[in-house]
């Protein structure tokens, strides 16, 4: 069954009483993210189940693994410092 990218989503679900959180995903990057953690840390990452002829994965990970970060905004003061540091290298070379 093919779905739409409109229907391929990642939920994350969790409770207050329990310490691990659910991870359900069509997201390819996420996926081999996940699998990765499951092989290097199989303790606190472990696969529940396969969906949709393996275009879906659930994993069960530590609820405290869940962050929500806002990408980082630079400063007019650090861009041109970055791209001061640009230019240089690009002259080294």
């Amino acid at each position: 069954m093919n779905l739409t990218r409109y229907e391929q989503e990642t939920i994350i679900n969790f409770n207050e009483e329990e310490k691990t959180a659910s991870v359900y995903t069509h997201n390819g990057t996420m996926r081999r993210r996940l699998e990765q953690l499951a092989q290097e840390r199989p303790e606190d990452c472990r696969l529940v189940k396969t969906c949709h002829d393996g275009q879906a994965v659930e994993y069960y990970i530590p609820k405290s693994w869940i962050k929500i970060r806002p990408p980082r905004v630079a400063s007019e003061a650090q861009k041109a410092a970055a791209m001061a540091a640009l230019q240089k290298a690009k002259n080294k070379a």
